[in-house]
């Protein structure tokens, strides 16, 4: 083992345990629990549409066409939806409420009604668990369905996760670091009800019980609070009442009430449609900023993010490159041919040193790296990886060349 080699993983373990923590959780982090990542669910969700929900509705299925031919090949869901609501707002802005997509006109009422019927769809895959499976060939195979009466969904990872990141070693850690602030893009509820079940009390914007109203953060921290959880793109709770869509809702799943008007399980967007009357995001994405630039010492760790979302990307490079900043970025990144680009710039630029990599191949620091490989690959990238970390420390074999 060499001096570097120790030197990094002294440093690495420091920013590891910095007090003040913010995490950002995204697909990944949830896959072990039967929730699909991204392209998995665009799969899914566009085959039922197709197949089942509007199989009988000729104009609907044009325009999925329509609009799957004219986004990129590689798109998924999120770019398919952006694309649809931002046809949404063109109808709305015409004449005769319609767009011309290729040589037929689709109306406001159907556009919208597609809107809706994918949200339902995303919103049924991830409450109940859905996977896909391969044979030893690469060949898809019959998938993991859940459903309302045997969901596949577990919250087991996620509870381990909470009770590492709260556990007795860090007990003392509250008065120093404050709530502990999760940023998430997922659409799912792993991350509240884990914390939920562990005790932990948190924040996430609503004020109410089971059935709850949008109310924003408090600029007071709550001293009962130990965690934030703030959700950027949306959660499959949150409703619009069908009397007042201005207002915003968290709601209990099969209640009759409120009628719902649309589901919002939704991504940021270029358009007003839907978001700029309930628009939570504005303030979701400006809490994230303000967090990364808050000035004191901070560490950002990341996890089940591919580094695919230009937004997300800039508000941490800008929070990064800050003349004052003090903010530590801890990246758990699969590797397998490279990095993430993003990655690879950032960890070579002026404040890469404060820039970690814990991925496949093992650990980097601004541009030196990786060192601690080990034959077959590491999984400490992994969720289950970074929960193991939080709870017992470094793998085993670091620990012990290092002692």
């Amino acid at each position: 083992m060499s001096d570097e080699a120790r030197d990094i993983a002294e440093q690495f373990e420091k920013a590891f345990n910095i007090p003040k923590q913010t995490w950002l959780l995204a697909a990944g982090a949830s896959f072990m629990s039967n929730i699909p990542l991204m392209y998995p669910l665009t799969r899914r969700v566009l085959e039922l549409a197709k197949t089942e929900i509007f199989k009988d509705e000729a104009k609907i299925l044009s325009t999925i066409d329509f609009i799957a031919g004219d986004i990129d090949a590689n798109a998924h869901i999120e770019i398919f939806l952006t694309h649809l609501a931002d046809l949404i707002s063109m109808s709305v802005r015409s004449r005769d409420q319609s767009v011309q997509l290729g040589n037929e006109k689709i109306g406001f009422d159907t556009l919208t009604k597609l809107h809706h019927g994918l949200l339902d769809i995303i919103s049924d895959t991830i409450r109940w668990g859905y996977r896909e499976n391969w044979d030893e060939n690469g060949e898809p195979v019959d998938p993991n369905v859940g459903t309302s009466e045997v969901p596949i969904v577990t919250v087991e990872h996620h509870l381990s996760f909470v009770k590492a990141v709260f556990g007795r070693n860090r007990a003392g850690l509250e008065a120093l670091r404050g709530p502990v602030e999760f940023f998430t893009t997922n659409y799912d509820t792993l991350i509240e009800d884990a914390l939920a079940l562990r005790g932990v009390p948190y924040d996430d914007g609503f004020s109410g019980g089971g059935v709850a109203f949008w109310a924003g953060y408090s600029r007071d921290t709550n001293p009962t609070s130990k965690a934030r959880v703030v959700k950027l793109h949306g959660s499959i709770d949150w409703v619009a009442p069908k009397d007042d869509a201005s207002r915003l809702l968290r709601v209990r799943h099969h209640d009759i009430y409120p009628a719902p008007k649309n589901q919002v399980v939704i991504y940021p967007q270029s358009t007003k449609y839907v978001n700029t009357q309930l628009d939570p995001f504005a303030e979701l994405f400006q809490r994230f900023r303000a967090n990364l630039a808050d000035g004191s010492e901070r560490v950002l760790l990341v996890c089940g993010y591919s580094f695919g979302d230009e937004h997300i990307n800039q508000d941490i490079e800008v929070a990064m490159s800050a003349p004052d900043s003090q903010l530590t970025l801890v990246a758990f990144s699969e590797e397998r041919e490279a990095l993430p680009p993003v990655l690879d710039i950032w960890r070579k630029t002026s404040w890469g040193e404060r820039v970690y990599v814990v991925s496949t191949k093992g650990l980097y620091n601004g541009n030196r790296g990786p060192f601690w490989e080990k034959e077959g690959g590491r999984d400490w990238w992994t969720f289950g990886g970074v929960t193991e970390m939080l709870s017992d420390g470094l793998p085993a074999d670091i620990q012990e060349a290092m002692a």
